[in-house]
């Protein structure tokens, strides 16, 4: 099934994350509180490297929405899964297991990981590094990105 994920900043320290597939399509908010495109990134450099399963937090006021991902064993698939907690359970670890599933399905890595690219990329074309910090509050994560373009177009190509 294909799962279309993309992260789309916007201003004044907020972003929204969109999930959508065949059947379920959903925005959610990602304030500045956390560093979310860095989450994204390092996500996707774990997921192209060493990491079987993956969280993403994306902070709302009040509330927080995790994107899980994780490798389905010896394929090329991942699962994905939308959490939504009642409060920051990413950082305060309360009440990790109190949550609502609002989505999970499969997709292939390679879309996701491109899907995650392009909106990264788009990001860094539209606003600059300076743009970024100026909506954002904070650097752009450009070493990671870095590194993240190297291992999207050389040795992690086995996972994809």
């Amino acid at each position: 099934m294909k799962i279309e994920f993309n992260y789309i900043l916007k201003d004044h320290g907020w972003a929204i994350g969109k999930l959508k597939s065949k059947d379920f399509s959903t925005e959610f908010n990602a304030s500045y509180l956390h560093d979310t495109l860095n989450s994204i990134i390092n996500a996707l450099i774990g997921l192209l490297t060493d990491r079987k399963r993956v969280m993403i937090p994306f902070y709302d006021e009040p509330g927080e929405h995790q994107l899980v991902i994780e490798k389905i064993d010896n394929t090329k698939k991942i699962t994905i899964e939308l959490k939504w907690y009642e409060d920051y359970a990413t950082e305060y670890f309360i009440d990790s297991d109190k949550y609502e599933l609002l989505y999970k399905g499969e997709t292939t890595l390679k879309s996701f990981i491109t899907n995650g690219f392009n909106s990264i990329e788009k990001i860094l074309n539209e606003n600059g590094i300076e743009g970024y910090k100026e909506k954002w509050r904070r650097e752009f994560p450009i070493v990671d990105f870095k590194k993240l373009t190297e291992l999207k177009s050389t040795n992690a190509q086995q996972w994809l």
